[in-house]
């Protein structure tokens, strides 16, 4: 590793785009640096400028100062922009797009993965549930967990779960994943979690009886002979949103399933005439769908 030459903090500048004036970013940048190579200089949301000042350094970037670097770091620029077209052709555009959430569990494979060692699937999932969207704290997490391992190459979701704090909220997905398990203890609390974070139970019941419509169609599409990637076009669903309802379906007989829907009705019924604590009887509800009494799970090939 090469270390910086003299000391950075007297020729390093850092504006905000809310305040910065493009006049005061360019006599920054223009001013020759004292102990270091070159002078840094950063602009956090740029993108809140205006276009005037955005227009001057554009003007600025026609001729930039050799011995600076200027960063304009923003949530979005407009490609057609006359900033975004003078950083461009000096070769200067960087875009880093967050990856969504369906892609943060193999985000998390290949970040173990650069730090010398692996992690199962579920493993990271148990990660990303624990902690959110936030790479930063990803990160650290991930660093803790490797720590706590030792010398352990493969890590796995107990690794995980042996070390890291659960911080994220809980989403309503991962309620009907536990539903679709037939967890009723995770089920449970994860709805307490819900309510207690102040979601409707009109709002859970609606996706709960989406969540069944959608495993009793694919039960019933199975049935008539339909490939998997012809049921996963018929129920209109992104694969991997399919391999796990699918992996969910095969817990249910479909009369089981039937039999949730029209315990669904029944609380819509009960909530919207006042019949008991509405908390309880969709509680009644969840424990309804979650009993395996008398069901053995069958695979398909």
């Amino acid at each position: 590793m090469v270390e910086a030459e003299g000391n950075p903090d007297f020729d390093f500048d850092t504006f905000s785009g809310t305040t910065a004036k493009a006049d005061d970013i360019i006599a920054s940048a223009n001013t020759l640096p004292f102990l270091s190579p070159r002078r840094l200089v950063i602009v956090r949301d740029a993108d809140k400028m205006t276009a005037d000042e955005l227009g001057l350094l554009a003007q600025y970037a026609k001729d930039p100062s050799p011995a600076a670097t200027l960063v304009l770091a923003a949530s979005s620029i407009a490609k057609n922009t006359r900033i975004y077209k003078a950083v461009d052709a000096l070769g200067g555009v960087s875009e880093y797009a967050a990856p969504k959430k369906s892609e943060l569990p193999s985000w998390v494979v290949k970040l173990f993965i650069a730090k010398g060692r692996t992690i199962t699937r579920d493993g990271a999932e148990a990660l990303v549930r624990s902690v959110g969207k936030d790479l930063r704290r990803l990160e650290t997490e991930a660093d803790k967990v490797i720590a706590y391992a030792g010398e352990k190459q493969q890590l796995e979701r107990s690794d995980v779960e042996e070390v890291v704090v659960e911080t994220a909220p809980t989403s309503i997905f991962e309620f009907l994943d536990a539903l679709g398990r037939r967890d009723a203890a995770s089920s449970l609390g994860l709805l307490g979690d819900l309510i207690d974070n102040g979601d409707a139970l009109p709002g859970i019941h609606a996706m709960t009886l989406r969540h069944l419509r959608s495993l009793i169609g694919i039960v019933a599409l199975r049935e008539r002979g339909m490939s998997a990637s012809e049921v996963a076009r018929a129920v209109k669903l992104a694969d991997w949103q399919y391999r796990n309802l699918a992996r969910q379906a095969e817990r249910f007989r479909e009369e089981e399933l039937v039999a949730a829907i029209r315990g669904a009705a029944d609380f819509e019924a009960k909530m919207k005439t006042s019949q008991g604590d509405p908390r309880l009887v969709f509680e009644r509800f969840v424990v309804s769908v979650c009993d395996r009494s008398g069901h053995t799970v069958t695979r398909s090939a």
